[in-house]
């Protein structure tokens, strides 16, 4: 029998839905229903019915779709005051929620929530990003060591992790933030929107701010942080010049930098960085960044076939070796990608971590060819391993 498409049906109907939203309840059982079925994210939207990200794609339960005011109602309690105005102000907010869910038999479980509203044809939508409590390390989240020792190559520069939304960005900045937190006597500070993960103190002194909450904006955020005696400082998403600039000048001045960006591989990542500027500015820029880069780690997570294990990461990872300085200072970052195939001092692209998964059973060949960014590349490499004929 299958538990999870159990746990679905039982997903909470809409019938009563006013009084059970007004109280929480309904909200509760979506959570409930998430924890049961393991899905990563909960969707809300006029005119369907509540849907989960599970491993695989997206799932929810027959029946009849969520009406006008519905999402408003089931979220409310969640909201207060500085929220709502954000959301009518601007059409969006980001905020986390984090609450106790009953799960039967008197067994209350924590939960901690990453939730967007947002509009769509004029109406309130939300997606809910469930978050583990737990921070994971490197080997829960089956990243190769070469994360580990990028931590460790440098005490100063910038670590950028690249990767789609849904890649588990986020998750792997906090396992960075936890490996160095077990470890090392060091003040870190983060900048979110919101907070993710609630970071406890160990060998560390882990200072979270969240905008709205600690800081109006960005920039402002930006601009204070190397004022508070920062030794690591993590910032959520590198989003604009300004970000860049930011990271640069703390990695000059003796700090380490922690910080995402939305990009499929690590190439790409790198050019997003220099497209944040005009022409005028790339050329110092790039060289900034052939000193400052320590490593470019980007990364997709995809549905295993191996029993116990929902989904596993492919990994692409350039490192700031002598040879990648020099083509960075030279501009010929064309030439980078044969670096990282070369897997000089444990680089890995892309094929090769997906070639791996294939070969250790982790994904089948067909998830191992819709997820390469270069497929003939992949398909003659499959082919070595005995798997298919090149020209299939």
């Amino acid at each position: 029998m299958d538990d999870s498409h159990d746990a679905l049906q039982n997903a909470p109907s809409l019938s009563g839905i006013g009084q059970q939203a007004q109280e929480g309840a309904y909200l509760m059982r979506l959570f409930q229903t998430a924890e049961r079925i393991n899905a990563s994210d909960i969707h809300l939207m006029l005119g369907e019915t509540p849907y989960f990200r599970v491993p695989g794609g997206l799932a929810s339960r027959k029946g009849e779709g969520l009406k006008e005011n519905h999402v408003e109602m089931i979220v409310n309690f969640t909201l207060n005051d500085a929220l709502r105005k954000a959301y009518l102000q601007r059409g969006y907010v980001d905020y986390a929620h984090e609450t106790i869910v009953p799960m039967g038999e008197g067994e209350g479980r924590r939960v901690r929530y990453r939730i967007q509203l947002y509009k769509t044809r004029g109406s309130m939508a939300a997606a809910m990003r469930r978050i583990k409590l737990q921070i994971s390390t490197f080997e829960e989240l089956s990243l190769p060591p070469v994360y580990e020792a990028a931590i460790r190559r440098r005490p100063k520069g910038i670590i950028v992790v690249g990767g789609e939304t849904g890649s588990g960005k986020s998750t792997t900045l906090a396992a960075m933030v936890d490996y160095i937190n077990q470890r090392e006597m060091k003040h870190v500070v983060t900048i979110e929107d919101p907070i993710e993960y609630v970071i406890q103190n160990q060998q560390s002194r882990v200072n979270q701010r969240e905008m709205g909450q600690d800081f109006p904006t960005y920039a402002e955020a930006l601009r204070a942080v190397v004022r508070q005696d920062p030794d690591v400082i993590v910032i959520g998403e590198m989003r604009d010049a300004e970000t860049v600039r930011t990271s640069i000048t703390a990695a000059e001045t003796g700090h380490l930098v922690l910080t995402s960006l939305h990009t499929a591989e690590a190439i790409q990542t790198f050019y997003r960085i220099l497209n944040f500027f005009g022409e005028a500015e790339k050329e110092a820029v790039r060289k900034n960044l052939s000193t400052t880069l320590i490593a470019i780690m980007n990364q997709m997570l995809l549905p295993s076939i191996k029993r116990g294990v929902a989904r596993v990461p492919a990994t692409e990872v350039l490192l700031n070796t002598p040879a990648v300085k020099m083509y960075i200072e030279r501009g010929e970052e064309s030439r980078l990608e044969t670096i990282i195939e070369s897997g000089e001092d444990g680089m890995r692209s892309f094929n090769f971590s997906l070639q791996e998964l294939h070969k250790n059973e982790f994904i089948d060949r067909a998830t191992a060819m819709r997820a390469s960014l270069h497929p003939d590349k992949l398909r003659t490499m499959l082919a070595f391993d005995g798997e298919i004929k090149p020209m299939d």
